[in-house]
């Protein structure tokens, strides 16, 4: 679906200003939309799989972990294939008013893509370079939407999402160095006139949800406080999109239909995007193990 024939639906959980907001910065940040009782649940599960990492010494399905993770310092950059991890998260996703918020910015009709749990640590560790989402999943058209929920309060000192206003109407960028091998983050000469100075900050309150179109230029800074920051994160499209690669992270609910019904045609948005590594052969770790350390700054 195209943004006028989305915004032609009435809302559902979103404002009007909300929604035109979204569609012409590529992003949105809105607090108080989830209610307390998921909030506390959705605490309670990150709180008990950060407990069960401790016995975890690498990286698996379930878990990213990081370079400094011990059982008493559990280091855990992110908790994959959120839906798959434990029966609420499904619930959350696909039952909660989430799933409202996305058919608020996806149409009536909506597909869910995939989940995580991001981590950022205090420190530089997690510092997550620019990228687009959609060069890792592409789709047939651009509808595909993260909705991040805040676990805590995100003030700007603790590294929130950043995004660059527009971006989602400008180029695709190739998320590959030189030689050809996936880095995740858009190379710096490309950066030069991306508009990075006008990027905003997406804080907000614990249950914030926070908005973000596959194609919007978004990154991450160093967390500068001593206080870990949770962001649950969910990947809706309308039913119309389609997949065209293995996912990078595939969950057992992948493509599953959880507001209208399935599309009965496929809606092909001409704009070209660059072919991703195949992930079903290559595998995939996560984007701080594909970023490549760069010299610019965020």
């Amino acid at each position: 679906m195209t943004p006028s024939d989305i915004l032609s639906h009435p809302a559902r959980v979103l404002t009007e200003e909300q929604r035109r907001r979204y569609f012409e910065t590529g992003y949105l940040a809105a607090d108080g939309l989830i209610p307390e009782a998921w909030l506390n649940r959705l605490r309670e599960l990150s709180a008990a799989f950060l407990e069960e990492s401790r016995s975890v010494t690498k990286s698996n399905e379930a878990f990213d972990i990081g370079p400094r993770h011990t059982a008493t310092q559990p280091h855990v950059r992110r908790l994959r294939a959120l839906v798959d991890r434990h029966p609420d998260f499904w619930r959350f996703a696909s039952e909660s008013v989430l799933a409202d918020i996305a058919a608020d910015l996806v149409g009536p009709d909506v597909k869910f893509h995939s989940s995580k749990l991001n981590y950022k640590w205090p420190g530089s560790g997690e510092i997550v370079q620019w990228h687009q989402d959609i060069p890792a999943w592409p789709h047939t058209n651009y509808s595909p939407v993260t909705l991040g929920v805040y676990l805590d309060d995100v003030p700007a000192e603790q590294g929130p999402l950043t995004c660059v206003p527009g971006s989602q109407n400008g180029p695709i960028f190739v998320h590959r160095d030189e030689a050809g091998a996936w880095t995740g983050s858009v190379r710096e000469n490309d950066l030069a006139t991306a508009g990075l100075d006008r990027a905003e900050d997406l804080t907000g309150r614990a249950g914030a949800v926070v908005a973000i179109n596959c194609r919007t230029l978004h990154a991450s800074r160093a967390n500068a406080t001593d206080r870990v920051r949770p962001v649950a994160l969910f990947v809706y499209s309308s039913a119309d999109a389609f997949a065209w690669m293995t996912p990078p992270t595939p969950t057992s609910h992948t493509g599953d239909i959880v507001r209208g019904q399935p599309a009965a045609f496929a809606h092909l948005d001409p704009t070209p995007c660059p072919v991703p590594p195949d992930w079903a052969r290559q595998g995939y770790g996560s984007i701080f193990t594909s970023q490549k350390a760069a010299d610019y700054d965020l």
